[in-house]
């Protein structure tokens, strides 16, 4: 059986939906099956579709699949990223670790270095201190110092 459509049933379905059907539209749906079955499934559709709750509130399938598509670029990033974390945690292990035992070394020196810049700055820097071995170790173990501590800071700060 072969369906027939009739040249009516847009304008028919248009005015049901506007509740607006006219005298010659109610005469043709009287006589035309096509119309009439087409016009009871639009009303029986309507229907179901005003009985299912609030489709509207229902996301965007667009936004889901894009917030989908971002969580798995996410995780491949910080898949790939994880040696180069590994890595900057185990620099700055052994950069703590250089650190202790460098001061551990050196300790005696940089203490003296120490306790003559501390003097120095107690007198008023009346005479200028000439840079001297010491004075080097001191300011690289300062600069250690500050390495480490902004690396921890970062670490910390990334958690």
């Amino acid at each position: 059986m072969k369906p027939t459509t009739c040249k009516h049933e847009s304008r028919l379905l248009r005015e049901a939906r506007e509740s607006s059907i006219s005298t010659n539209s109610g005469d043709h749906l009287a006589t035309c099956e096509s119309c009439s079955t087409a016009l009871r499934v639009d009303q029986l559709l309507m229907a179901d579709a005003a009985s299912v709750p609030a489709l509207e509130r229902m996301p965007d399938p667009a936004l889901v699949w894009w917030r989908a598509r971002q969580q798995e670029r996410f995780r491949q990033t910080a898949r790939a990223t994880l040696p180069i974390q590994i890595a900057e945690r185990l620099a700055l292990a052994l950069g703590a670790l250089g650190l202790v035992i460098g001061l551990t070394m050196t300790w005696p020196l940089v203490r003296a270095t120490f306790d003559r810049w501390l003097v120095g700055w107690v007198r008023g820097f009346s005479r200028v201190v000439p840079m001297d071995e010491s004075s080097l170790i001191l300011a690289l173990t300062g600069s250690l110092f500050l390495l480490v501590g902004f690396g921890l800071y970062t670490q910390w700060a990334e958690q």
